[in-house]
């Protein structure tokens, strides 16, 4: 079975009925990204053939020689996105802003030195897999977890850019990422770092991932949920923490996030957010923010709420950030008026139970 748009064929190669499993219920236990669904996308290319037809297959493993270059040279992006099924009318199904992780796909692609996906390549393989395997979208406040990947197909260890790739996409139905209903504790570590600028950090790729892993569980020995991270020359200002991107709200309302220094990811959550309080005249800044200053103003109370914002867990409320031995506890050590207000808000907009003012959401037919 084929499906076309936009010019774009997809060849479907799809389990009978009898094969599919039965997808996981709200009560069930759903740890995040760890069951996928029926099917799977790939899309391979090469030099000669260009991007091939799409295909949509049984989820299953692929087989690489053991000197494939993607186990070698660290040439690897991904995207995280997700699926929502409207609260309001279950059968309704919405994308967020699935062209803003196209286009970082694209940009990420092109840092690694690899070949980009098309953006339109990229919206119809993930529009036509959610389609697909739609039966597994969570209802509220559940979703469908997108993971888009592009690795090298490449054989051979010498050092160099490859030149055959594998896109594909895999999906995973999601409940709440955090649990933690008194939100997160932050460990602030000031020696490693995550990236600095004139590197990869803008890119989401798997090596800024692996090498903050020895970081995390440093920090969860210590209590700790996450790792907030320092700029990678002055370890002074802060950056990200853990996956997400964080925020800052003081005692006269504003809210504050460090600004796009060229080693932080620009996620579309946090886009979104910024977006979201400018379209409400309350804009956020973006502007440096030293963590010897935020420490200062989260004990004095002029810091009342901290959260973090990314595809995964959306709005995450940060509980305390633990330093150098010291616990500083965010505003009452639970989750604020502002930062829930926000989580609500931005939730709605993307499973299409709340006004979409912006124009972000994607409907799946």
């Amino acid at each position: 079975m084929t499906a076309s748009a936009a010019g774009i064929a997809v060849l479907k190669k799809l389990l009978k009925d009898s094969e599919r499993r039965q997808p996981p219920g709200v009560k069930d236990e759903i740890p995040f990204g760890r069951i996928p669904t029926d099917h799977m996308l790939v899309c391979d290319y090469s030099p000669k053939e260009g991007w091939r037809t799409p295909e949509i297959v049984p989820y299953g493993p692929f087989t690489f020689s053991p000197d494939a270059v993607v186990f070698h040279y660290g040439q690897q992006v991904f995207e995280g996105l997700k699926a929502y099924r409207c609260p309001h009318n279950p059968s309704d199904i919405f994308l967020f802003r699935p062209e803003e992780n196209a286009r970082r796909f694209f940009q990420s692609a092109e840092i690694m030195g690899m070949v980009p996906v098309p953006i339109e390549l990229f919206l119809h393989a993930v529009r036509e897999l959610v389609a697909t395997d739609r039966n597994w979208i969570l209802p509220h406040p559940g979703s469908l977890y997108i993971r888009p990947m592009l690795i090298p197909l490449d054989t051979g260890v010498s050092y160099r850019a490859a030149e055959s790739y594998r896109f594909a996409v895999i999906l995973s139905p999601a409940k709440a990422y955090f649990s933690k209903a008194t939100g997160v504790n932050v460990y602030v570590e000031r020696t490693r770092v995550r990236a600095v600028r004139g590197g990869v950090g803008e890119a989401k790729a798997g090596g800024n991932y692996g090498g903050s892993v020895a970081v995390l569980n440093k920090a969860k020995q210590l209590g700790a949920d996450h790792v907030l991270w320092l700029d990678g020359v002055e370890r002074r200002f802060v950056e990200e923490v853990g996956a997400m991107n964080v925020m800052f709200v003081y005692d006269d309302g504003s809210i504050a996030t460090p600004q796009l220094s060229g080693s932080i990811l620009h996620g579309v959550t946090r886009q979104s957010l910024v977006e979201l309080m400018d379209h409400h005249n309350k804009p956020i800044r973006q502007v440096p923010l030293p963590i010897d200053q935020v420490l200062s103003d989260v004990k004095a109370g002029r810091i009342k709420e901290v959260f973090g914002c990314g595809t995964a867990a959306v709005v995450s409320p940060v509980r305390a950030l633990l330093d150098q031995g010291e616990e500083y506890i965010v505003g009452q050590g639970t989750p604020g008026p502002v930062t829930l207000q926000l989580k609500a808000e931005l939730e709605s907009v993307q499973n299409g139970s709340g006004p979409d003012p912006l124009g972000w959401r994607t409907k799946i037919s």
